[in-house]
């Protein structure tokens, strides 16, 4: 203000920089307490991490623990993330942070097979390990893993043999989508691979640029039709023809918020999400965007950001924001239906401790509910209408969002405990 000129500045056009401080357009009375969700249905497989997020999976309530495991691995500063799951054919297959492969009938709890595949991951701090997988017209199930360095392993599912191992030139950054007979990556320089499933050769590469600031992600690519929605760094995003690897258009949702500094990098490392024509993308730094896939129109945009994929179901996207705020989003027009705030901070009222940002995991609907997981373990249960708990469960704090599949959630907690309740 002592360097400002006596000048007025009109502000009409501005808004607050802090999210919590923000004023959203609301919906009407009548939109707010409709989130107007699909149809509860039962949900099976789960190729990549992730893609469960535009379903409305059926469960039972009210949540029992059926079965538990030890994953045997550990969130911690030199394992900043644990790898998400994947689901087929009533089977769980998960990759740790020691490079070990399990998989685990989802109806016991029993380890069918586990093996270690990658036997030199001291730390996981470049990049964590990731999974994906495929089955075929014949049942025949085949598991993608790569180490989060730069070495990718297929592997038969029902047995744990390797049918192809390959490394490549640069580490990855972020996780796997397989879709049909490609396998979709990002490495560290920036560019996009796309590779033949059954060789492990590479199809095309084409560089889309990596910013110096770029963080620690585990976002994958998605595939919508014909063509691959790809996270970038530094706000930026690309759709890419899936057969030939062309940058069909581009944009960028980053936004110079001054959030705490975990928040002033622009990168996307939420997964996007696509449904009927259009992508959602949300931003670390404080943006979520709706665009025409097509056309590459902004549909529309608002100043929520964060870290944790959303989940969109009928007539509702939810997010799960920066500070603590879940936000259920009409995605037609844009407007907000309700907010809920939780904590911002943790160890507050510690006179002793520092205090630190509180970090949310989710949201996940599953039979028209939303499971929230908060820092104290505990996974609320939430009205998707209009924000109210309808209950809570203490699992322990997670470190990824609960899975749904085949009629029971999955719950992944940060000393690698694996959960299931149904």
């Amino acid at each position: 203000m002592g360097c400002s000129s006596s000048e007025e500045l009109d502000k009409a056009d501005y808004k607050n920089i802090f999210e919590d401080k923000n004023v959203f357009p609301l919906a009407n009375e009548t939109e707010r307490s409709d989130a107007k969700l699909d149809k509860v249905e039962n949900f099976n497989n789960i190729f990549n991490a992730k893609s469960y997020n535009t379903k409305n999976p059926s469960l039972d309530y009210p949540l029992k623990k059926i079965w538990e495991i030890d994953t045997d691995q550990n969130l911690n500063s030199e394992n900043p993330f644990l790898s998400e799951p994947i689901i087929i054919s009533s089977h769980l297959y998960l990759i740790n942070n020691d490079g070990v492969v399990f998989k685990i009938d989802i109806d016991n709890g029993k380890i069918v097979w586990k093996k270690n595949i990658f036997n030199d991951l001291e730390n996981t701090i470049v990049g964590t390990p990731s999974i994906s997988g495929s089955i075929s017209n014949k049942d025949e199930i085949i598991i993608y893993v790569n180490s989060g360095y730069n070495e990718i392993v297929a592997i038969n599912g029902n047995n744990g043999n390797s049918i192809w191992k390959k490394k490549y030139n640069l580490p990855f950054r972020g996780g796997m989508t397989v879709s049909k007979e490609f396998l979709l990556i990002s490495d560290f320089a920036g560019n996009f691979l796309s590779i033949n499933n059954k060789s492990g050769e590479t199809n095309w590469s084409i560089l889309l640029g990596s910013d110096y600031s770029s963080v620690y992600t585990n976002a994958r690519p998605i595939v919508a039709k014909n063509k691959i929605v790809v996270p970038g760094t530094g706000g930026a995003f690309f759709v890419i023809a899936l057969e030939t690897g062309e940058v069909l258009w581009t944009e960028n949702i980053s936004s110079n918020k001054q959030l705490p500094k975990v928040f002033h990098a622009g990168d996307i490392v939420a997964n996007p999400i696509f449904k009927n024509g259009v992508i959602y993308l949300v931003s670390q730094s404080g943006n979520v965007s709706a665009f025409d896939i097509n056309t590459s129109k902004e549909l529309w945009n608002l100043p929520i950001g964060g870290f944790e994929t959303p989940t969109l179901s009928g007539k509702t996207i939810f997010i799960n924001s920066n500070m603590g705020l879940l936000t259920a989003i009409d995605i037609v027009t844009g407007k907000v239906r309700w907010t809920k705030k939780y904590p911002n901070y943790i160890n507050v009222d510690s006179f002793f401790a520092e205090k630190e940002i509180a970090f949310y995991k989710g949201p996940t609907l599953i039979n028209s509910k939303i499971l929230f997981g908060d820092n104290d373990g505990k996974i609320h249960i939430v009205d998707p209408n209009n924000g109210s708990d309808l209950g809570s469960i203490l699992v322990g704090k997670l470190a990824i969002p609960p899975i749904p599949s085949n009629r029971k959630v999955f719950f992944l907690t940060e000393n690698g405990k694996l959960l299931a309740y149904k």
